[in-house]
Formats: structure tokens, C-alpha cells, sequence
């Protein structure tokens, strides 16, 4: 893998580093030492189309809720997170104006150093 000067300071050199696996013996393995969100949000307005830059999105994984962060990813409006977190999660956005959406069973696998993050799009309908 080549990795340009830079990002050397943010790459982990020794084997296993940041496995999830506490028990891998891979000495190939090489981890970064970034947090990956789990899941890449867009919203868009059903009806039209246009990316909703200002909703609320919660990612629910059991008993806990996630308020996912506005991200620079499409012109600003995309939403991200958690980190680090796979599992099932159910997604809702709403915004006023609209109907609350909701996305289940979103599965967010993982190898042995990051989760796989998922992305997605919610569609809100105008109304309510």
C-alpha cells in the first residue's frame, strides 16, 4: 500500500493495531488510527429531489439513539456516524414540513480494524 508522506503520522505501524479481534496473530495486518463512521447519510425531499440540509437524523442501534453530525459530503448536507459501531440500526429524519421517515434493519458490518460504513438516503415527503 503506498501512503503519501503525510499520512504516515496517522497510520498505525505495528501488526494488529487497532484490531477488533484481540486475538489476531495476522502480522500483516495494519490498521489506521482513524474512527470510521458507521453510516453516511443523505436526505432528500421526495418530492423534488433536493438534498434537506438542515434535518435531524438519529440513528437507533437497541436502546441507544445516535444523532448523526452534518458532514462537508454532498455540498453539506450529508450526515454521519456513529464511529466505530456495526450492528442493525434503524434510521429516522424529520425536519419541519415534513413526515418523519424512517430506514430499518440497516446492518453495518466490520473487517478487523473498521466498520464497513454504510451509506443511504431517506427521503422525506412534505407534509405534517
Amino acid at each position: 500500500m503506498r501512503v503519501p508522506g503525510a499520512a504516515l503520522g496517522c497510520i498505525l505501524l505495528m501488526p494488529g493495531c487497532g484490531a477488533r479481534d484481540p486475538h489476531l496473530t495476522d502480522p500483516g495486518v495494519v490498521c489506521t488510527a482513524i474512527a470510521v463512521s458507521s453510516l453516511n447519510v443523505s436526505v432528500r425531499d421526495a418530492a423534488t429531489g433536493a438534498l434537506v440540509c438542515d434535518a435531524l437524523v438519529i440513528a437507533i442501534q437497541g436502546d441507544i439513539a445516535y444523532e448523526l453530525r452534518r458532514t462537508g459530503d454532498t455540498g453539506g448536507c450529508g450526515y454521519a456516524g456513529p464511529e466505530e459501531r456495526a450492528g442493525v440500526f434503524e434510521v429516522h429524519a424529520t425536519r419541519v414540513g415534513y413526515q418523519a421517515a424512517r430506514v430499518t434493519n440497516v446492518r453495518v458490518r466490520e473487517d478487523e480494524c473498521h466498520v464497513i460504513p454504510v451509506s443511504l438516503t431517506v427521503d422525506l415527503r412534505p407534509g405534517a
